[in-house]
């Protein structure tokens, strides 16, 4: 996905109303065009806008932001942090803080360790990931200031990226039909030609024809 999908995730976020508060490289996947797009809002916060604030952890604990895992107060500051720390892991394929099985371990340097931020990268980017993973929810860009002004964006034409007319740099190729002969034939034979000898078992509901 590389930069471009860094670059739609943060143009989906600026357009943002409410808390996401799931975003993860998990939840970021591309259509069929090619463009990225933020899927699963089932713990996205309703009708909590601008600076009015929400309670209560929701997510995934490598990705929450500092505020949420004290269980205070917060606005959609949380989704800044955690696009900064999905944005760490796109560009370095590791994480900026400790991770794991420990839990107790993860939360501590979530709260009290400063980014791990490798040397190598751009200069621009190590600046954009310091500005996105900011303790304190107030100094975090996206709050403090536009993420679409910061100097990693320079060349990105916001107005083309939000029409899409930036064209993707990978695109998935279709399966052919002949690949839907090699996934399940036999489930396709069910589906056509249904009897009683082939029903599937464990269903909630079987249609009463395929009884007939």
């Amino acid at each position: 996905m590389g930069f471009y999908g860094i670059y739609c995730m943060s143009h989906e976020l600026s357009n943002s109303f409410v808390p996401y508060r799931d975003i993860k490289p998990g939840n970021v996947l591309l259509s069929s065009e090619g463009h990225v797009k933020l899927a699963d809002f089932g713990v996205a916060a309703e009708e909590v806008f601008g600076h009015n604030t929400i309670h209560g952890q929701a997510g995934t604990l490598n990705y929450m932001a500092p505020e949420m895992l004290l269980d205070r107060d917060y606005t959609a500051a949380v989704d800044w942090w955690s696009f900064g720390v999905t944005l760490c892991k796109m560009a370095t394929g590791k994480s900026p803080f400790q991770t794991g099985c420990d839990l107790p371990k993860v939360k501590k340097s979530i709260l009290k360790d400063q980014p791990n931020i490798p040397g190598w990268i751009s200069s621009e980017l190590r600046n954009l990931l310091r500005k996105l993973l900011k303790k304190k929810p107030h100094k975090r860009l996206g709050i403090n200031g536009s993420i679409r002004q910061h100097p990693f964006y320079a060349s990105i034409d916001w107005e083309e990226l939000e029409s899409m007319g930036i064209p993707p740099p990978f695109q998935a190729e279709p399966e052919s039909s002949g690949d839907l002969n090699k996934v399940t034939p036999s489930f396709m034979e069910v589906l056509q030609n249904p009897s009683e000898d082939n029903l599937i078992q464990g269903l909630s509901y079987i249609n009463p024809s395929w009884k007939e």
